[in-house]
């Protein structure tokens, strides 16, 4: 099997868990304040992969600085904004909804990692972001001149994800993909406690008890398994053409809603997918053969 199939598999794989994410977070979030859920999805997720890192000897990769460096950044931009964001937007939207806007998060990838390589806007990519606006549209505005305010967070936070991805793109090639997450969740911590104080919402001796199966599932299976099959995903291509693949994504969401939530489809969430998932095949370049489904970073 070639590096390539093995992170097409990766993609695949870790896109079906990461549908199941803003379901299991909106059900964490059940009488509990949102920062609160966040910390302790990470302090399960981090415990997990203290024990994968423990077990493979892996401790040791945690002395290059290079490691800290570009933990920090991506902790910063997905931990702290990306992920805070979205966890206090699903109080706000629904999971599907969330799933959807999330996918806009194409075009300031494409920007980050395309223009900023000294690549120039085709015709071709501009009416893939056309179309990518216009799915959001769709999805932002189901009633004239409302928006939903929790789409509207998600897709402020998804501008965060770019500088993240290429941190965590970084790290990767350094050290472990365990040790990179157990990294990034060890570091998030001290500064969501802090955000916790700040708005005094403590999260230590706060009763998690009648969500803590929802949280371990979270920071066990979605911010654990489905990051391993992320990061080694992007580690054999670019963040780009996994987002490509990664865009049906929001299909599944939709379906486990209406499976577990009993949250039908609306008309905009359907009308919207098309717009979004071939404005991401445009804005990647996205063919339908076998060899080029991936680059290798």
């Amino acid at each position: 099997m070639t590096e390539a199939q093995k992170g097409n598999i990766f993609i695949i794989s870790g896109m079906i868990l990461w549908s199941l994410f803003p379901i299991i977070s909106l059900l964490g979030l059940k009488g509990i304040a949102s920062i609160v859920a966040l910390f302790w999805v990470n302090v399960f997720a981090m415990i997990f992969f203290f024990i994968i890192v423990i077990f493979r000897g892996r401790l040791w990769q945690l002395k290059n600085k290079k490691v800290w460096y570009y933990t920090f950044g991506s902790v910063i931009s997905i931990h702290i904004f990306y992920y805070g964001l979205f966890f206090y937007a699903l109080q706000k939207t629904t999971p599907a909804n969330a799933a959807i806007v999330a996918m806009f998060e194409i075009v300031p990838s494409y920007i980050f990692f395309q223009v900023f390589h000294k690549e120039h806007f085709s015709k071709k990519h501009i009416l893939g972001v056309i179309l990518a606006v216009i799915g959001i549209l769709i999805v932002l505005l189901p009633k004239a001149g409302k928006i939903n305010p929790g789409d509207f967070i998600i897709l402020i936070a998804v501008f965060f994800c770019p500088f993240g991805n290429w941190c965590t793109q970084q790290t990767r090639k350094i050290v472990s993909t365990e040790s990179t997450i157990f990294l990034r969740h060890l570091v998030a911590l001290p500064f969501l406690f802090v955000f916790a104080t700040i708005f005094q919402t403590p999260v230590i001796g706060y009763d998690i008890t009648p969500v803590i199966w929802w949280l371990l599932l979270n920071g066990i299976v979605i911010f654990g398994i489905s990051k391993i099959f992320w990061i080694e995903g992007i580690h054999r291509m670019t963040v780009t053409r996994a987002l490509a693949i990664n865009s049906i994504n929001p299909i599944f969401t939709v379906l486990f809603a209406w499976l577990l939530l009993h949250q039908a489809p609306t008309y905009t969430q359907l009308l919207a997918l098309p717009f979004l998932i071939v404005a991401i095949l445009i804005l990647t370049n996205f063919k339908f053969k076998k060899e080029v489904l991936v680059d290798k970073v």
